[in-house]
């Protein structure tokens, strides 16, 4: 009988300390409040034309660290990727009336049916939305569900 309480206060340990976590980076800017299926779409960031170098420091200035991906790709096509999940930017339409990227989550880990690292995902979406952001305070950002494909294990 003790073991069952122990482990009851244990769970609602871990819960109430991921609670804080997330909203500790929730109050830091680091993450905002999102849907639970946020990975399961891409945005896509129409700005003004932005010039390659611009773009490229930009994507440079990123502080990855804290989110497990490294970069890697040119200005056509960025990747993120990381041992948990990886994630691309694509450059859809360049022309002198504004420039078009599209950024989605290509793969990740889940832990039961949820990301893995669904906090670090999210922090490397915000860094990605405020880069938009800063590069063209006129961003306009839409959503669009992405088809997803899974594999599902024996058990």
């Amino acid at each position: 009988m003790g073991g069952i309480i122990a482990a009851v206060v244990l769970i609602v340990v871990a819960i109430g300390f991921s609670a804080w976590w997330k909203g500790r980076l929730i109050g830091q800017g680091k993450i905002i409040q999102r849907a639970k299926d946020f990975v399961e779409y891409a945005e896509i960031f129409t700005t003004r034309p932005i010039v390659n170098e611009e773009y490229v420091a930009a994507l440079k200035a990123l502080d990855l660290k804290k989110t497990g991906v490294s970069l890697e790709g040119n200005t056509k096509a960025v990747k993120f990727s990381g041992i948990y999940f990886s994630a691309s930017i694509h450059c859809v339409e360049q022309t002198e009336a504004n420039s078009v990227h599209r950024f989605e989550f290509d793969s990740w880990k889940v832990k039961y049916g949820s990301p893995s690292f669904e906090n670090e995902m999210n922090m490397l979406l915000t860094m990605v939305e405020k880069m938009f952001v800063q590069l063209d305070p006129n961003a306009q950002v839409s959503t669009v569900k992405n088809e997803i494909k899974t594999k599902r294990g024996i058990l």
